[in-house]
């Protein structure tokens, strides 16, 4: 019986689309001309792979090209020639066209693609010119590895930044060009990606499908615990299997979310061919560094922070990052440094993006915003002013280029990241560099809330932006004129933004605010429902959730609502 291969197509374009990042991100490797027999295997078994798979679904254009890469490093493994600077360039160059055939391929489109045909002679005639055979180039001078994330300033010579702290160089196989490792953040081959063989592959669709059935079933489960609570003489052995219902519904949440998690090197792999090529495109010397690619995060978060990071790594060479010449007469090493860490923090995820870069200047900044007819002063906190960078339209870049100027950006990012349930701060030493932090959940899917009463409806607030909760005494609420009401917090004045008689101190994006309120309800894991999918955005609400009582519940915006409450005070204190 004849064996129908369209059902195995899907499967061929997701290893594909694997086997080309791998084969980027080796490439990184060759760029210093110390490439070794093991980063050449790497890359001509990815191109072998992708030939036997296009082979078998009849994609001639796609095995014949990829033959092409496979028979020029198995030429180089064999010592036939040196991989250097140009080899980067023709590799990378002929992944781009792979992947946008592969898209053509994908689309259905299986005509004659030109451009497939130009990569395919470009690879022979690669090879057959000799390119690379010649004695290679001396690798650049390894740049002194540093920690991005000290926890306490450093005073040492030749530090870059008062936060980084030097270390030990890694060893040579961990090196990849212009892109180093942490130590024991190894690399992954597509078949690790994949997983065993024990692994299946499962679409998404079915993957989203048992998590809406999951929270449904959270809802149906808060609603008996609601009912079995209010109702009189409740039966000891209901309560009893209530409890246990709670207990293994919970366990069942978890292990269903578990199988959305991926780990951040996902995000992180695409990261080495971008700063290669804006660097190369700027002049610039950048290495980047990674740590904690192993840390997880939600699927569907993973491929929402793809564009705000790339923006951000963007802006951390094209704005942070000096020349190599500005470098050198500030005392610092040729090749700057652009870092990437993700970490855990309770419930969310932390990714903060460092450079030993100029870091910001404030009057700068500040001068900008004055001229963009913004809220800005001399008086205004270091906070309050990076936060103007966040404001839409600004730009401090002198001139419009294909990668800044046009003041399309930071705000984008924090637009982007607030959607997500998240947070983006600044903090940055001028002459020395900038740490952007981005906090987000672990899941878009649930969430720990404390539920609050106001006005007689009850509203969700995320527990991670709670601090403390307090009943402010009549001498504690100060008025100013011009200026929203402010309480009194261990002798901090607070700005208050609903004035009601209990009082949530809430903190988002290095700020801190009061929010009133009537009553606290209580504090409950509660399953996420979107308003876009049958609303439109609303401001200062994040989404939804259904009560034990069956009542629809809105979650706050909390970062929305205190940047506005920052902006408001501000632009009364300016008029």
């Amino acid at each position: 019986m004849a064996i129908d291969l369209n059902r195995f197509i899907a499967t061929f374009f997701d290893e594909a689309q694997e086997h080309l990042e791998s084969i980027e991100e080796k490439a990184m490797a060759l760029g210093a001309g110390a490439a070794d027999v093991e980063t050449l295997n790497s890359i001509f078994r990815a191109a072998h792979s992708i030939k036997g798979g296009s082979g078998t679904f009849g994609f001639t254009q796609l095995t014949d090209a990829t033959h092409e890469m496979e028979t020029l490093f198995d030429g180089l493994r064999k010592g036939k020639g040196q991989a250097d600077a140009n080899t980067v360039r023709v590799l990378l160059d002929a992944c781009d066209v792979f992947k946008a055939h592969i898209a053509r391929l994908k689309a259905g489109d299986r005509g004659n693609d030109p451009a497939m045909d130009g990569v395919r002679a470009q690879l022979i005639g690669y090879r057959a010119s000799g390119a690379g055979a010649a004695a290679p180039a001396a690798a650049p001078s390894k740049p002194t590895e540093e920690s991005f994330f000290a926890d306490a300033p450093q005073e040492k010579a030749g530090s870059a930044y008062g936060l980084f702290e030097e270390k030990e160089a890694a060893p040579a196989n961990e090196k990849f060009g212009f892109f180093e490792r942490e130590a024991g953040d190894a690399p992954t081959e597509p078949s690790r990606r994949k997983g065993d063989s024990s692994s299946i592959r499962v679409s998404v669709e079915k993957i989203d499908r048992i998590v809406n059935l999951v929270g449904e079933l959270v809802i149906a489960q808060a609603m008996l615990q609601q009912s079995a609570a209010t109702s009189a003489g409740a039966d000891e052995r209901l309560t009893h299997s209530l409890a246990t219902l709670d207990r293994n519904t919970r366990d069942l949440q978890q292990a269903v979310m578990s199988i959305r998690m991926m780990p951040m090197e996902f995000v992180f792999s695409r990261f080495p061919r971008l700063v290669y090529d804006v660097s190369a495109k700027l002049g610039k010397k950048v290495n980047l560094r990674t740590q904690g690619r192993e840390t997880e995060l939600d699927k569907e978060l993973i491929e929402l922070l793809v564009d705000p990071l790339t923006h951000v790594v963007r802006n951390a060479i094209d704005h942070g990052i000096e020349s190599p010449e500005e470098r050198r007469a500030a005392g610092k090493p040729e090749m700057g440094t652009v870092g990437m860490r993700a970490t855990h923090r309770g419930g969310s995820v932390i990714i903060e993006i460092s450079d030993d870069g100029r870091g910001l200047d404030r009057e700068r900044i500040i001068a900008k915003g004055r001229e963009l007819g913004m809220a800005a002063d001399e008086s205004m906190s270091d906070q309050e002013a990076w936060g103007l960078v966040f404001e839409a339209g600004f730009s401090t870049a002198k001139e419009v280029t294909s990668l800044s100027g046009r003041g399309v950006g930071m705000d984008v990012v924090r637009r982007n990241i607030a959607s997500l349930g998240g947070s983006v701060s600044i903090s940055t030493v001028k002459g020395e560099g900038t740490v952007i932090a981005i906090q987000v959940p672990l899941t878009l899917a649930v969430l720990d809330g404390m539920i609050v009463s106001v006005g007689g409806e009850q509203y969700i607030i995320p527990l991670e932006f709670v601090a403390e909760a307090f009943k402010p005494g009549p001498n504690d609420i100060r008025t100013i004129v011009n200026r929203a009401s402010l309480v009194a917090v261990r002798g901090e004045q607070l700005p208050i933004v609903r004035p009601e008689p209990l009082c949530l101190v809430v903190e988002v994006d290095n700020r801190r605010a009061a929010l009133l309120v009537d009553s606290l309800v209580g504090q409950q894991q509660l399953v996420v429902k979107s308003l876009d999918t049958n609303l439109h955005a609303v401001p200062g609400v994040a989404g939804a959730t259904i009560l034990g009582d069956g009542r629809v519940a809105l979650i706050l915006d909390v970062a929305t609502m205190t940047r506005t409450t920052a902006s408001r005070t501000r632009a009364r204190a300016a008029a």
